[in-house]
């Protein structure tokens, strides 16, 4: 039920009033908690979020008291708190209901700031509320006016019939009468019994006509009703008319400023769109040349990967072999010749460092050994993972250009999506090959006990990647 189940009155300037109950609170200037206008039929009031008026203090309930309309204007108050709910300061047992009157002090808790006084107030049904077309009411008033009608109907044919009898008896008594008149110039002896018989009939015709007056009388009555009754209904159908139009056009209104909004709203989510459409586009063409510039210098390292490994393999063939043409003391290298290394960071080719293979120790000479090593300390320098310091295992490069081990870079991202080392947001991560060959071909020539580690790091990874596959599956 909602206000249509409250009671009504109409006042003189026919306006619709309700009786709104109303708890207006006590020792305001104290408190600031608001006056609790009961706009249901059903009124909860408590701490949950599900009540209709929502007091948050721990001294009120959950769910706390419900303010209940039984009809005939009577109100209902019904304690459902785990604390203490007074009526007129009398403690109300926890599932009792009491009767409210006008007057009567309700206090929630024992907080004297949740006192209150019930009252009923008159109060105007305001327009700031959004009007519904009362399409149940207008069809009431139909009915009944339609009933109406047909009552008034068949009252009007019952007085017409009783009207139409009376005159049609009246025109026999009168014809009655004419005979009895002619009858009494005729037999002149019988003319008292005659005239009593003219007395009777023009006594009847007085009644009748008497009747018949009534019965115009009360036909008159009942058209002048039905006519108030139709005019009466042509105003208030014409007032409710009234009131749908407005409420018609407040929604035809409402619902412009609706399509205007929608409109908007998809205009700039088609922009945005737009906008996201084309910056996909332009990442998806960087991440194309990105990757064809990868491509590309990857072989390119490839090739001088393979001719500086040539070039050491033959300078280690000419120093290994009895008959070379170099002196004993002189250097294992041409003095032109020198080792480049360079490694591909994403999308720039960066010089690592320069190896001299012409420099001279103390006795102008230089070996296999030195140079290995040279070459050694550069890649520990230049080609370990800044995650677990050591040489770069499935090397992967991110959009940062800053290189990592894939076992490494990928448990570094469970954590965070961001480069360990600049702290860029991680979009993209490529396998870098020739950095993996480049190594794996150094470590040939490096020490053993450089093989050995990495061969067991490699293991170890390879066991925990199958023990994550197997807690997946």
């Amino acid at each position: 039920m909602d206000h249509s189940n409250m009671k009504r009155t109409l006042i003189p300037d026919n306006e619709v009033k309700i009786l709104e109950p109303i708890l207006v609170r006590l020792n305001k200037n104290e408190s600031t908690t608001p006056d609790i206008h009961i706009d249901k039929s059903e009124f909860k009031i408590g701490r949950g979020k599900d009540n209709d008026e929502i007091i948050l203090d721990t001294s009120i309930s959950r769910k706390h008291c419900i303010i209940r309309y039984e009809g005939n204007g009577e109100w209902t108050i019904k304690d459902l708190s785990s604390s203490y709910t007074f009526v007129n300061d009398v403690l109300l047992e926890s599932g009792s209901k009491r009767k409210l009157s006008v007057g009567d002090i309700v206090q929630l808790s024992t907080n004297s700031d949740y006192k209150y006084v019930f009252t009923l107030n008159l109060t105007e049904e305001t327009c700031s509320k959004k009007q519904k077309l009362d399409e149940e009411l207008f069809n009431n008033v139909l009915m009944q006016q339609k009933t109406f009608v047909n009552n008034q109907e068949s009252q009007n044919k019952e007085l017409q019939d009783r009207l139409e009898n009376k005159q049609n008896h009246q025109l026999e008594l009168k014809q009655k009468l004419n005979d009895l008149l002619t009858q009494s110039d005729i037999v002149p002896d019988d003319k008292e019994c005659l005239r009593d018989q003219i007395v009777k009939l023009e006594k009847k015709i007085m009644a009748n006509n008497n009747q018949e007056k009534h019965l115009q009388n009360m036909y008159l009555e009942i058209l002048q009703k039905l006519e108030n009754e139709k005019n009466l209904f042509e105003a208030r159908l014409n007032e409710e008319r009234q009131k749908w139009q407005k409420a018609l056009d407040v929604s035809k209104q409402e619902k412009e400023l609706l399509e205007v909004k929608m409109k908007e709203r998809i205009a700039k989510w088609r922009e945005v769109q737009a906008e996201w459409k084309n910056k996909m586009k332009d990442r998806v063409k960087k991440e194309k040349t990105i990757q064809a510039r990868l491509l590309t210098e990857k072989i390119q390292l490839e090739e001088k990967l393979k001719e500086t490994t040539q070039a050491l393999e033959d300078k280690k063939i000419k120093s290994e072999s009895p008959g070379s043409e170099n002196e004993p003391g002189t250097s294992m290298f041409m003095k032109d010749s020198c080792v480049l290394l360079e490694v591909v960071d994403t999308s720039k080719t960066r010089i690592i460092d320069t190896i001299d293979l012409t420099e001279t120790n103390e006795d102008n000479s230089i070996t296999f050994e030195d140079a290995m090593n040279k070459v050694s300390t550069i890649m520990d320098e230049q080609l370990t993972c800044s995650v677990c310091s050591e040489l770069f295992i499935n090397a992967t490069t991110l959009n940062c250009t800053h290189t990592f081990c894939l076992h490494c870079i990928n448990e570094w991202n469970k954590k965070r999506r961001e480069c360990p080392i600049c702290r860029v947001f991680v979009t993209s991560m490529n396998r870098s090959l020739v950095l993996d060959n480049f190594i794996e071909n150094m470590l040939d020539n490096l020490p053993i006990h450089m093989k050995n580690k990495r061969a067991e790091i490699v293991k170890e990874r390879k066991v925990l990647e199958k023990m994550k596959k197997g807690r997946k599956k």
